[in-house]
């Protein structure tokens, strides 16, 4: 997908010969925010000042802390910034219960794009703030679900609820699980596009519709820095 410049997205040229962490840094920023530095620098916590220059490679030996925050904020493995891995930072992973109609028992794993930010945030803010309540019948979502696999169950079944309920009836094609759902082993990069869209309008409709849950969990999250 080519990134389009938007707001917060440095105007002048940016530097090719870069360092292993500014080309990680700047393959995040572009897959979860479109090049957005603002966005991003919203989202980690890290000063704006501070990720435009490694954005742009003007700097290429950042904190410790600040990868630090880069890792918590997008649930992305420390090393990945430091290695550079090949692949973008592509996706989180949700669980969902097992098909009936496959005749089996295991779990579904099913890829959150960062490319659908507007989804992909919620699981980022929500998850860590509600596993931090107590587990109980008053504990949104959760409920008195226990280990974390359970939590991430629970988190995305909810939050992929009309998506799933359109599944059984035929209505879409949810991509990116594993096992894969019936009729997406092989799909185009157009279907994949128009997913993401999918994903991205579900985030924004939940955004709404959390808007109270998700401010206190921006609240928390701040709170700890």
């Amino acid at each position: 997908m080519p990134i389009r410049r938007g707001p917060g997205r440095p105007k002048a040229p940016l530097r090719q010969d870069i360092s292993v962490v500014t080309r990680s840094v700047r393959r995040l920023v572009d897959e979860a925010h479109e090049g957005n530095l603002r966005q991003a620098s919203q989202h980690s916590g890290v000063p704006y000042g501070t990720l435009r220059d490694l954005y742009a490679g003007r700097s290429d030996a950042p904190a410790l802390n600040t990868l630090h925050r880069l890792a918590v904020a997008y649930s992305m493995p420390l090393e990945w910034f430091l290695h550079g891995e090949n692949r973008p930072p592509s996706a989180l992973t949700g669980i969902l219960p097992p098909d009936p109609e496959l005749g089996r028992g295991r779990l579904r794993h099913i890829a959150i794009p960062l490319a659908a930010w507007p989804l992909a945030r919620l699981f980022l803010r929500l998850e860590p703030y509600l596993l931090g309540l107590p587990a109980g019948p008053a504990r949104p979502i959760l409920a008195g679900a226990g280990d974390a696999d359970a939590c991430r169950q629970r988190l995305t079944g909810f939050l992929l609820a009309p998506l799933i309920e359109a599944q059984a009836h035929g209505l879409i094609l949810m991509l990116g699980a594993e096992p894969a759902f019936r009729g997406t082993e092989r799909v185009s990069s157009e279907q994949r596009r128009e997913w993401n869209e999918v994903l991205c309008r579900l985030g924004a409709f939940w955004t709404e519709a959390l808007a109270d849950l998700l401010k206190r969990a921006e609240r928390r999250y701040r709170a700890r820095d």
